[in-house]
């Protein structure tokens, strides 16, 4: 298990993937383009910042991990995954955007109504991932309150609860700005982002991006998740999950340690590298546990 922080720091990350797009973002990972830190939230702040925690890792000797779960679009994924942890004892911390909240209560699919007091009935906790999952450079504070924060806490308190208070806030694509940490500040709650993306969502669009058949050339800009040539066999969602399982757990295995705070999402190919990912943690002796019992542990 590696014991530093080096390699994550030549990671493109998901806020540029997204930006740029799948091509481009996978180009600078081969070297086309200068890269920058994994961790979006890495941007140059002024000496006037305010200082407002933002928290990637905990730094800490036990043998504790935390797996968050962003967006749950997915009602299917969101509900399959809670299941399957709780099964094994696993408690995880969700980030689900507002929107996704405020379809949830408006108009569920059959079975999953009331999802997330389901969710939090398996021992499950929740973070913030604001409302509508825009990249917020240049949103003001007032802006940041009155279209992503308060919107996103009104709808989480309708399904949870008047007096649910989220364990952190985790911006969409770790964008980190000062309003943001003015925000975090005015509403006491920590800036949440990560230590190992597991990078699941990064390889769904790269894979589903090169079975839609889209002129991108991505048998070559995603050599470093495919090899050589792109089987062609890789576009059945059966494979191209079973792919993808096979890239999370190549990130895991490179990248988790002791206070690791792992950023993966609510679809296919991470509810099938449960097996494997709860194998590895075993194996290593690491224990997941919720963020807000992680925090206790150590210094952010």
């Amino acid at each position: 298990m590696p014991q530093d922080d080096s390699s994550l720091r030549a990671d493109i990350s998901r806020r540029q993937f997204l930006r740029w797009g799948a091509g481009i973002a996978a180009g600078s990972l081969l070297g086309g383009v200068p890269v920058t830190s994994a961790h979006s939230g890495d941007r140059e702040q002024s000496s006037t910042t305010p200082k407002a925690r933002v928290i990637r890792r905990v730094q800490t000797s036990a043998r504790k991990v935390c797996l968050t779960y962003d967006d749950l679009w997915s009602e299917f994924y969101s509900l399959k995954i809670g299941r399957e942890y709780r099964k094994r004892g696993i408690a995880l911390t969700l980030f689900p955007i507002g929107y996704a909240v405020q379809n949830n209560l408006r108009r569920p699919h059959a079975g999953y109504e009331n999802l997330y007091p389901r969710l939090r009935d398996m021992g499950h906790e929740f973070g913030c991932h604001l409302h509508t999952h825009r990249d917020i450079t240049g949103f003001s504070v007032q802006q940041l309150i009155d279209e992503e924060l308060e919107p996103a806490l009104q709808v989480m308190r309708q399904a949870l609860g008047p007096g649910y208070r989220p364990v952190g806030i985790r911006p969409p694509y770790g964008i980190v700005t000062d309003e943001l940490r003015e925000l975090s500040n005015r509403y006491e709650m920590p800036l949440i982002l990560w230590g190992l993306d597991s990078r699941d969502a990064i390889c769904a669009r790269a894979c589903a991006d090169q079975c839609e058949g889209e002129d991108r050339t991505i048998p070559e800009v995603y050599s470093h998740l495919y090899g050589p040539e792109t089987p062609e066999t890789l576009c059945s969602n059966a494979n191209c999950a079973a792919h993808c399982v096979d890239a999370i757990m190549s990130n895991y295995e490179t990248y988790l340690r002791t206070g690791t705070i792992a950023l993966n999402h609510m679809i296919r190919s991470s509810f099938e590298a449960i097996p494997r990912l709860h194998s590895l943690l075993r194996a290593w002796n690491l224990q997941p546990i919720l963020l807000s019992e992680l925090l206790s542990y150590g210094s952010a």
